[in-house]
């Protein structure tokens, strides 16, 4: 009888997940399903395009469950009931778009995704509290029509993201700018806070003495030159002091001015949605239209079928662990641990006089 063992290279069972998902036959395998399914694609397309006119979506619905199970099955990843899965999964997901499909036309169906997407961001709070989230950015139709767009807002976020890490870093002073500080000592000590606290206090030192200082010198300066004196050496210092402390300051006031800016930018970037949205809409042929609705069919389907592929991935993975948990351990290690044991137990009987 045969018998298999792990390659010499797998020394513990965290490597196996890498191994396998980064195997060339395993990866050979997953493209040919995908390259199958490209070609099913081709084929069968035509026939959604057709349904404004056929209005047959049932009839389509088990041309697409037979063909596709016929066509990707073979390839041997997924059984059939896998496959089938995967079609009727996608087909759950869009059946209402396919009716409003077969109803109206393409350009009907990307009205109606844009009439969505509308009447959702003018919902007040209270109403969007009470249903699921909606991410207008996330929605097919926006992913898919204004990839331009989504990188600004990219963008946007990128550098707010930057910019707050920028206005932390001051805030933990030398130590967080130069990665040293931790999380808990970041926010027990705020460089920025401190500063701007001591700034305040300054100013309000110095507050009477200087406007004593004014009267003095508006009032009688000559008879008062000694107590002049005296308020200007007291002040003076305080004075270089804030001088100083603005000058450290001036970084992190214009981190937080181009902060606010940003976020200014990102709002009023997310407001344009709805007006940028219906102008690329209006901008869109009618073939264009049902070209940009294929090209989002195309998507979801392919985006189901890599979920299922994924998971038939993820049991080969759990299943080859378990054997490692199982086998790693050979007869001939327990056999050897077995005699070790059975040598080292001899001498303590022995020492105790039973042997």
């Amino acid at each position: 009888m045969d018998y298999l063992d792990f390659i010499a290279s797998i020394t513990e069972r965290g490597q196996i997940k890498i191994f396998i998902e980064s195997d060339a036959g395993v990866e050979q395998q997953e493209g040919k399903l995908y390259s199958v399914f490209a070609a099913w694609w081709q084929l069968h397309a035509p026939d959604l395009g057709e349904l404004p006119k056929t209005k047959k979506v049932m009839e389509l619905r088990g041309e697409f469950l037979h063909s596709f199970v016929d066509s990707l099955k073979p390839v041997g990843l997924l059984d059939r009931f896998k496959v089938a899965g995967v079609v009727a999964s996608w087909w759950d997901e869009v059946k209402y778009e396919l009716r409003t499909l077969s109803e109206s036309d393409f350009g009907g169906l990307v009205d109606s995704w844009v009439d969505t997407i509308r009447d959702a961001l003018e919902q007040d709070d209270e109403t969007q509290k009470n249903q699921t989230k909606f991410d207008p950015l996330n929605h097919k139709l926006v992913v898919r029509l204004m990839p331009d767009y989504l990188e600004e807002i990219a963008d946007a976020e990128a550098k707010i993201a930057e910019l707050e890490q920028l206005k932390v870093a001051f805030e933990g002073g030398e130590e967080a700018q130069e990665g040293e500080a931790s999380d808990e000592e970041a926010e027990a000590v705020n460089f920025a806070k401190e500063l701007e606290t001591r700034l305040k206090t300054l100013k309000g030192s110095i507050k009477e003495p200087k406007k004593e200082i004014k009267d003095l010198k508006k009032n009688s300066p000559l008879l008062n030159v000694a107590k002049i004196a005296e308020l200007e050496a007291t002040v003076e210092p305080m004075e270089a002091e804030i001088a100083e402390i603005e000058k450290q300051l001036e970084p992190y006031k214009e981190i937080k001015k181009q902060l606010n800016e940003s976020k200014g930018r990102l709002r009023t970037l997310k407001n344009e949605l709805v007006k940028r949205l219906e102008a690329a809409r209006a901008a869109l042929t009618d073939e264009k239209c049902q070209e940009l609705v294929l090209a989002i069919f195309k998507d979801g389907l392919i985006v189901e079928l890599k979920r299922y592929v994924t998971a038939h991935r993820q049991q080969v993975i759990v299943a080859v662990e378990n054997w490692w948990d199982k086998y790693r351990v050979t007869l001939q290690d327990i056999e050897t641990e077995r005699d070790a044991a059975r040598q080292q137990l001899n001498v303590f009987l022995s020492g105790l006089g039973y042997a």
